[in-house]
């Protein structure tokens, strides 16, 4: 078994985990970032992962296990989350040069930012441009040149226009940013057909959502945007989607209360969904979740 087969076969590894171990094995990525969870659906995996690594010659950094939740139901205003498994991030590279760009790039990130990210950026095969820009875009910066709106939705478009990058391109049109999604397409298409059809195959739900409270940046405790002209709301599905109730990010111009639920549809496809609202149904008060422990991830 190499690493291409096990992203085939592991049930630990989400969708775009797959990608990235495909193209990371490929060695179309220097290095790479992915999350493997571990629960009753795949046992065993961690030992066969690290296995796999060591057999292929990766050199990596495993983290520590740390427990994570899933919605479990949705009960009146009560989003009830319950533990499900753990997940242990792995630090893949090729070179023992490039692990130690990752060790600066972690000693660095808490101290210097700005420097860190070029390090990470140029790490992960970024392309310049996009680095710059991430970096630029301070708070301050975003605040200045940007609206609400105008923000939440280049982010989206950029997710939805390349979805075989990991990166947040400078503009909707980086022309680097294209090439480079197209690269990253080809290398998965040629190296698993299963998991290229799987990753762009699309799936339509009719169902009710729950809007839940919208994405914001601060300063000094303050919103950089006082007066709003969009929101990136985290919509909740009522309905389970792939046997789990999902969160979708939900970027629109129109204002919604916390708890409204609406029928709506969602088209899934890559690793995002779009969403299209048909009629609001009621407002749920009180929304709330009940939960122990908070999701944490990466994008490399």
């Amino acid at each position: 078994m190499n690493l291409i087969d096990f992203a085939e076969i592991s049930k630990g590894l989400d969708m775009l985990d797959k990608i990235k171990l495909i193209l990371f094995a490929s060695k179309a990525k220097p290095a790479t970032f992915v999350k493997l969870r571990i629960n009753p659906r795949s046992l065993g995996e961690k030992y066969q992962f690290d296995q796999v690594l060591k057999k292929e010659g990766v050199i990596f950094i495993a983290g520590r296990d740390k427990s994570y939740e899933v919605i479990k139901s949705i009960n009146g205003n009560r989003v009830r989350w319950e533990f499900e498994g753990v997940w242990i991030g792995y630090d893949l590279f090729w070179t023992k040069k490039d692990r130690e760009r990752f060790l600066q790039y972690s000693k660095l990130i808490g101290k210097q930012p700005k420097k860190a990210h070029l390090i990470a950026g140029r790490l992960y095969g970024y392309p310049e441009c996009c680095i710059k820009q991430y970096v630029r875009e301070t708070p301050d910066y975003i605040k200045k040149h940007y609206s609400c709106y105008e923000y939440y939705s280049k982010i989206q478009e950029g997710d939805q226009k390349y979805p075989y990058v990991f990166h947040q391109p400078c503009k909707v049109d980086c022309k680097a940013t294209a090439a480079l999604n197209k690269k990253y397409e080809r290398v998965v298409k040629k190296k698993s057909k299963k998991i290229w059809r799987a990753f762009r195959s699309r799936s339509e739900y009719a169902m009710d959502l729950i809007i839940d409270s919208y994405s914001d940046i601060t300063i000094d405790g303050k919103t950089i945007w006082p007066e709003k002209d969009g929101f990136d709301y985290a919509v909740i599905t009522k309905g389970k989607i792939d046997g789990y109730y999902q969160l979708i990010s939900f970027v629109t111009k129109r204002y919604f209360e916390r708890g409204t639920v609406f029928r709506g549809k969602v088209l899934k496809q890559y690793h995002y969904a779009k969403i299209k609202v048909d009629r609001i149904k009621d407002v749920i008060v009180g929304l709330h979740h009940e939960r122990k422990h908070p999701l944490i991830g990466r994008k490399y």
